[in-house]
């Protein structure tokens, strides 16, 4: 009786009159027919955070927010179930590789929690596509390791799927973290302690929100031919040499990072540089104090864009251009031990990448002093090169700064530049204004 009945469902279910003249049938059918239905699981997490639509998962069973995306915790599993163990001297790297594999080859699962605590690891700890890793919080959750002979954390030709790292500290004296061609990756509220951050041949990486303290090497970030990475609102403490370090990178976006230092910096290197055919990419709101130079364009490098930024006390230029067609404009250079905006030509023979420094607008930068300068190189603007426009910048000579050197029949263009016995009150406060901006959006500075 039971297999007749669910055959006519078939027929009442597509024809409309049938459907109507018998109704009570229709039920039982319904009924019958969804008891004899196989029973299907909830559909599986997949480790990118909430979709457009879909449900907060606090309301079921809690979640963690990451800038605005979300992590149910019931797609997660805590790393401590495998074996992962704070505070214990032996290496941690066997157990973590569990609990990742484990997200990796579930599809219920796409976090592995680790909870507060100090982890130590012997081996690279290897990150998988689709897999988040999310800790208690940096300072709480600690994965470190003392050994340099290789990097403390690895990712290598994938796909990420848009996972993030997230709440905890990664700490290694000399390398921290290394990734080669990945793609689809974000790092927040991560503090990157010691080692240098290294991404080579990425892209559609995400930086946001993180603090790098006393990282060796010539950069926090040493980035190569990377393409659409998204640097902000992180924080550089106390570098060895210099901060950023965009290599070969196209289209990137840089903006509302605090880079500083303790004491200053004696390096050729910067806080933010873009060397190696560095092009299309905009450098923008970001505050950069005490180091050898605020920011440096070399090497071949084009088509930049670097506005807004402010520029404190630097042991050597505040900006540096040594390549053609990027736009300076907008930005504020205080205290720059030498010039405060210098383009040259990178052509000399002890140069290893020659370089032209052409076609490159220099505009409404504001150029002044809080104390004096004996180096004979205190001059506001000096342009040695051929065919840039220099446009409307304002320098002080409040504390004895040059005004401005620009080569004689160049091409250079002189126009409606200004030099003044002070700096105007707007210009000072607007500094003053984007500094604390920065400072409010990075992490330890909340």
């Amino acid at each position: 009786m039971i297999t007749r009945r669910v055959r006519v469902t078939v027929v009442v279910g597509r024809d409309e009159e049938c459907a109507m003249k018998t109704p009570i049938v229709l039920f039982l059918v319904g009924l019958i027919s969804s008891a004899l239905s196989p029973f299907k699981p909830a559909p599986a997490c997949v480790g990118t955070g909430s979709e457009s639509g879909r449900k907060s998962a606090s309301s079921i069973v809690g979640q963690w927010t990451i800038k605005g995306r979300q992590f149910s915790r019931s797609c997660s599993v805590n790393a401590n179930e495998f074996g992962l163990t704070a505070g214990s001297n032996s290496d941690q790297s066997p157990a973590l590789a569990k609990a990742i594999q484990h997200a990796s080859e579930n599809r219920e699962v796409d976090t592995v929690y680790i909870p507060e605590g100090v982890y130590f690891f012997d081996n690279p700890i290897r990150l998988r596509s689709g897999v988040n890793l999310i800790g208690d919080a940096a300072g709480k959750t600690v994965l470190e390791r003392k050994d340099n002979s290789d990097y403390l954390l690895k990712g290598k030709h994938m796909d990420c799927r848009k996972a993030v790292v997230a709440n905890l500290t990664l700490r290694n004296p000399d390398r921290t973290l290394l990734m080669v061609d990945v793609s689809n990756l974000q790092f927040s509220d991560v503090e990157f302690a010691g080692g240098i951050v290294r991404f080579e041949k990425s892209s559609g990486i995400v930086l946001d929100g993180n603090v790098f303290n006393g990282n060796r090497g010539k950069s926090a970030y040493a980035g190569s031919a990377c393409e659409n990475i998204r640097i902000v609102n992180n924080e550089f403490n106390s570098v060895e040499h210099g901060s950023i370090n965009l290599s070969g990178h196209r289209k990137c976006y840089v903006a509302s990072n605090y880079i500083t230092s303790s004491k200053p910096i004696d390096s050729g290197y910067a806080g933010i540089r873009l060397p190696n055919g560095a092009k299309n990419n905009t450098v923008e709101n970001n505050f950069i104090e005490n180091h050898g130079r605020g920011i440096f364009i070399l090497s071949s490098s084009e088509n930049n864009i670097v506005k807004n930024n402010v520029v404190r006390h630097t042991t050597r230029e505040g900006v540096f251009i040594q390549s053609s067609n990027n736009l300076l404009e907008g930005n504020t250079i205080i205290d720059a031990d030498c010039e405060a905006i210098y383009v040259v030509d990178s052509i000399g023979k002890s140069s290893p990448t020659p370089s032209i420094a052409a076609g490159n607008r220099i505009l409404r930068n504001v150029i002044h002093d809080t104390r004096k300068h004996e180096a004979s190189c205190f001059v506001g603007l000096r342009i040695a090169s051929r065919n840039n426009i220099v446009k409307g910048n304002k320098v002080s000579m409040e504390h004895g700064r040059k005004f401005m050197a620009i080569k004689n029949d160049a091409g250079n263009q002189d126009l409606g530049n200004i030099y003044s016995r002070n700096v105007a009150k707007e210009d000072v406060e607007k500094w003053i204004r984007t500094r604390n901006q920065i400072r409010i959006s990075t992490p330890n500075q909340k």
